[in-house]
């Protein structure tokens, strides 16, 4: 963990560019977004199970 966030500090601090600081900003948003769908996936789970048992997973329901 710690090396995550020294790699976060460098990153922030060796934006130079607009175009930097954009693709800091979506990559932040990207990883927000995985761990809150994440969590949300493990909350619901835990919580509610038996809404998992029809579950649909995009995709691999049309592949069938």
């Amino acid at each position: 963990m710690k090396n995550f966030i020294t790699n976060y500090k460098t990153l922030m601090s060796e934006c130079e560019t607009p175009i930097d600081y954009v693709l800091a900003v979506w990559l932040n948003l990207l990883a927000a977004v995985v761990v809150t769908g994440l969590g949300k996936v493990i909350f619901e789970l835990v919580t509610n199970p038996s809404q998992f048992n029809n579950a649909t997973w995009g995709i691999f329901d049309t592949l069938g």
